[in-house]
């Protein structure tokens, strides 16, 4: 299929199809919890240098008169340097389904464009909402783990970049809080004090069903010996911590790719196990958006089109002698939390 049928449809033209991919809602529909946690933040360049989160509270000393003060040094925080690298996915049509087009056209320009019209930007509203799946999956992947699993998608080759947070953020229980040796209640309520004298106020925690289950399971009878309903229990932590309490349960699944092909299998957002202190406000860190090179391109040659620089980008391009027409959509993000508001435990469960 020769590309010069695309611009013939005005609606098919790179900009055309940014300025749809663009204004696709992030969120699936309410699906996707990412924006939440970690608002989206433009930044200028893919290289980013984030400076940690300084924990440090001096305290002054008191003097002799007419002698020095104390002396309050500064401390500098830790740099990581951050390199975003691309999340792109793509479709290609091959000759033979090229073929097929034409024959069920006949050869009609119109018909052709009218067909390549309802399969194309579809096709792109797929790939655009991929793309933010794959931001959903790393930014919980980052905030339960401290690290974002890369994997090669041609070879499925796989290695996981860690974001070096302090180990006192992220623990692991001793022993699994649904074994009969430990009283999930009592090692929930601790965790939370503690979450507490390292974030500030809390408003809740993230975790998986089971691990809920777990607390709850424990959790201590009302009168009458009749077990805690789940907005009970919710109270009851408030009422225990001096805080308003809430659970965030986070059992959504994706289709991840298992390997450099199209096999996939359905896998948890928010890794089996972790518990996640959530501090007042919601607000764990940010999503950096970096501007896209092709998007600027199209942002010069196209200007007050409402293309944004740093959004999902659209771009075709052939292969196999103009055989083969590729649809490719992407976007440069990467999920950054803000260590001082991390309190993540392994309960095991």
């Amino acid at each position: 299929m020769p590309r010069s049928l695309i611009p013939v449809v005005e609606d098919l033209s790179e900009a055309a199809l940014t300025v749809m991919a663009q204004t696709i809602d992030p969120t699936d529909t309410g699906q996707l919890r990412w924006g939440i946690f970690f608002p989206r933040q433009d930044v200028d360049s893919v290289d980013l240098d984030e400076v940690t989160t300084l924990d440090f509270r001096p305290v002054s000393g008191r003097r002799a008169w007419n002698s020095p003060g104390r002396l309050i040094p500064n401390k500098t925080p830790d740099l990581r340097h951050l390199t975003i690298e691309p999340v792109e996915g793509y479709y290609k049509w091959n000759e033979y389904e090229m073929q097929k087009l034409n024959e069920r056209a006949r050869g009609n320009a119109a018909i052709i464009d009218e067909i390549i019209g309802n399969s194309i930007p579809g096709k792109v509203r797929q790939i655009t909402e991929a793309n933010y799946r794959r931001i959903e999956v790393d930014a919980f992947a980052a905030w339960a783990t401290g690290t974002i699993t890369v994997k090669n998608p041609q070879t499925g080759e796989s290695y996981v970049a860690s974001f070096n947070f302090d180990s006192a953020r992220m623990t692991t229980a001793g022993t699994a809080w649904n074994d009969s040796s430990v009283d999930a209640y009592d090692e929930f309520i601790a965790w939370m004090e503690d979450a507490i004298r390292a974030v500030g106020a809390i408003e809740g925690a993230v975790m998986r069903l089971s691990t809920l289950q777990a607390i709850q399971a424990d959790a201590p009878d009302l009168m009458g010996g009749v077990s805690m309903t789940r907005a009970q229990l919710a109270t009851r932590i408030s009422d225990d911590l001096g805080y308003p309490f809430d659970f965030f349960l986070f059992d959504d699944t994706v289709d991840d790719f298992t390997d450099g092909g199209t096999t996939t299998a359905s896998a948890n957002v928010w890794p089996t196990g972790r518990v996640a202190a959530v501090p007042s406000g919601g607000r764990i860190g940010r999503t950096a958006f970096a501007p896209v090179t092709r998007a600027m391109e199209l942002v010069r040659s196209l200007p007050n089109q409402g293309i944004e620089e740093n959004g999902q980008t659209v771009y075709y391009s052939e292969h196999n002698d103009g055989k083969e027409l590729q649809v490719s959509v992407q976007v440069n993000p990467i999920t950054i939390p803000s260590e001082q508001k991390l309190f993540v435990i392994n309960a095991g469960v």
